[in-house]
């Protein structure tokens, strides 16, 4: 129990530490940083060994008459462990990238404190919890959008609060049904709903597929998420791959496997209708990132494609359809971490922010490109990189569960993003503009280089060796199963 307070609290003690700190005490704020994020994941990995021991932790108390209550299960310590570890690894990142830059404590503090709050959406035991801090969410990556301070950053956050804060009205108008209509809001106990077939669910669905939806960048949800590319490329890596989106699809998982049921959503005509909506949103959005020249921008958009992966997944209602969904939640958010990593040092080093102007980059950054170019093959879904296995069990569990056509839009989907990439890749490497200075040395490109590296390691990994996950999604199948 303690390890979970403790793991929820870190960020929240020390955000609080860092903004009571002097602005002129960096080294002392970074000391602070990389204490309370690396306790923070240890003690999240205490928590998961815990839980997968058979130990049942939960906290509970009263708020206004409703039930607040932290109980992690399977699914939640598969996502906890997924921000608590990658955001370790954006932390050390982050002390190359915005060494210099303004506003670093504002950055630290706020950075520190969304970690508490995307771990309480994780280890949250009902839907009270976990809406409290899906909104604590929002507010606190608000000022990490808006880091920059410029008109744009501006209005990109104006767009992410309008979009975030209107899905999560609509979520609470959906948990407001699901209390009238179940009688509780606990996700222990198996689904809330699982006592028969109201008139008005396919309507509650809907209402929770908006909520969770605009987080989760479902079209035509997505539109805050590519202006939000105007934050730091840390803040990006956060928003896309660990963060914000994960907590909506998060919470469409929560939806489909511990509010509704897969019973009670094969009997829904909406629930049939979402994974082919799921569907175009892969191919859609990574045909609008094969148009888009800025490279930040073109992540983005292959971001709504990739997210709708674990959506598809999650709505085959079979075992191997959530299989692939938890893996792709896995190998996804490591790859793309490090795709964004990688757009960063680029920028940073060399000022290149456009793809038509990448010719020869991998001349003067031969070590990121080859990095950007491994995470290319993974994003493809290609072996040895551990997506591979993520897109084979979601096309396993689309057939599986008489959803073919759904395989296909995942081969589809390979193709364009074998197009959308590979050329840059190539274009890297080509002498087309040449770029002779050593531009991969110093303090502050090796703090953002090693975890890059280090991500694409654990990618290669998972690929070579995916028994290493595979307890951890079988966890999950079983819990729901």
């Amino acid at each position: 129990m303690l390890a979970l307070v403790f793991a929820l609290s870190s960020g929240i003690i020390g955000g609080l530490l860092v903004a009571a700190l002097p602005a002129a005490r960096t080294r002392l704020r970074n000391m602070v940083v990389l204490f309370f994020t690396g306790s923070g994941m240890i003690c999240s990995w205490l928590v998961a060994r815990q839980v997968w021991a058979g130990e049942r932790l939960r906290f509970a108390g009263q708020l206004g008459g409703l039930t607040f209550c932290l109980d992690p299960d399977p699914l939640g310590i598969v996502f906890g462990l997924i921000a608590a570890t990658l955001w370790f690894f954006t932390v050390v990142y982050s002390l190359g990238y915005m060494a210099g830059k303004a506003h670093q404590r504002t950055y630290y503090a706020f950075l520190l404190v969304a970690f508490s709050a995307t771990l309480g959406v994780a280890f949250s035991g009902n839907l009270v919890a976990l809406y409290l801090f899906y909104e604590l969410l929002t507010l606190t990556t608000y000022p990490l959008v808006i880091q920059e301070r410029s008109p744009e950053a501006m209005q990109a956050g104006t767009k992410y609060l309008l979009y975030n804060l209107a899905g999560a009205a609509v979520l609470l108008l959906a948990i407001v049904l699901t209390a009238a209509w179940g009688g509780r809001l606990d996700f222990v106990g198996g689904p809330i709903l699982a006592a028969g077939l109201k008139t008005g669910l396919n309507w509650l669905l809907f209402l929770f597929t908006v909520g969770f939806g605009v987080k989760a960048a479902l079209l035509p949800l997505h539109r805050w998420l590519p202006a939000a590319m105007v934050a730091p490329t840390p803040v990006s890596a956060l928003l896309h791959a660990v963060a914000v989106v994960y907590a909506g699809v998060y919470g469409l998982l929560r939806v489909v496997y511990s509010v509704f049921g897969t019973t009670l959503l094969g009997e829904l005509g909406f629930a049939a209708l979402i994974p082919w909506v799921a569907a175009g949103t892969v191919l859609v959005g990574i045909i609008v990132a094969t148009q888009q020249d800025i490279l930040k921008r073109r992540l983005a958009y292959q971001t709504i494609s990739h997210l709708s992966y674990i959506l598809l997944g999650a709505f085959t209602l079979h075992p191997w359809g959530l299989a692939g969904a938890v893996l792709q939640m896995i190998g996804y958010a490591v790859l793309k971490t490090a795709f964004f990593f990688c757009a960063g040092i680029i920028a940073e080093q060399t000022g290149v922010t456009r793809v038509s102007q990448m010719g020869g980059v991998g001349r003067s950054l031969p070590k990121t490109m080859v990095a950007f170019a491994v995470v290319t093959l993974g994003m493809i879904g290609m072996l040895p990189l551990g997506t591979f296995w993520g897109k084979f069990y979601l096309m396993k569990g689309s057939v599986a569960g008489g959803k073919w056509p759904l395989a296909l839009v995942l081969i589809g989907s390979g193709i364009i993003n074998a197009v959308c990439f590979i050329p840059v890749v190539v274009r890297a490497f080509r002498d087309e503009n040449k770029r002779l200075s050593i531009t991969e040395r110093g303090v502050r490109v090796t703090l953002m280089l090693v975890p890059t590296m280090l991500l694409v390691v654990v990618g290669l990994g998972m690929g070579l060796f995916p028994g290493m996950v595979w307890p951890a999604v079988q966890a999950v199948v079983d819990w729901f199963f």
